[in-house]
């Protein structure tokens, strides 16, 4: 039997649909805030005209809040831009090879003709940005999920055809 050189089919990484959790995070209490700021603000400026004076010490009140929040988020924006960059799936015609995550490490290698099921899965969001989940379960029950993984329905079809391109060697 002849051995058959390992070429790479696909290689993707990870949708920039990674950062849209974290957007959010850093979105939401912004605009949970934004009438209180609003209110307070009206509530001050009516105070001031009032002939009551203003507390200065109000603005440092706010500063000091929000100073934590921007290094919690750019620390968040930070260790998901490093994942993205470190992320990579990559398809060969004899296995599948995917490194994810950057403080969290996923890692795996799965030989084509042990995969047993391919699964999609795309959410709203996911759909109208062009990211999903393809999960890969194994002969064994191993469940091995790849997530933000942009273009899901091509690399579901390409991943197919090889795992059945494999199945049939193996098979020989």
């Amino acid at each position: 039997m002849m051995e058959l050189q390992e070429t790479t089919l696909a290689k993707v990484r990870l949708h920039w649909g990674i950062f849209i959790p974290v957007l959010l995070f850093a979105l939401f209490p912004v605009l949970v805030s934004l009438p209180l700021i609003f209110l307070f603000h009206g509530l001050f400026g009516a105070l001031s005209r009032m002939g009551m004076p203003a507390n200065p010490s109000i603005n440092l009140i706010w500063l000091s809040a929000l100073v934590p929040y921007l290094v919690m988020v750019l620390a968040l924006v930070l260790a998901t831009w490093f994942s993205y960059l470190k992320s990579e799936v990559t398809l060969t015609n004899r296995r599948l090879v995917f490194r994810t995550g950057f403080l969290s490490r996923r890692s795996g290698e799965l030989p084509l003709e042990n995969v047993e099921s391919i699964y999609i899965s795309e959410p709203l969001l996911g759909r109208m940005c062009g990211y999903g989940s393809v999960t890969v379960t194994t002969v064994g029950g191993g469940a091995f999920p790849l997530w933000f993984i942009g273009c899901p329905q091509s690399f579901h079809s390409t991943l197919q055809k090889a795992v059945l391109e494999a199945k049939k060697r193996y098979q020989m």
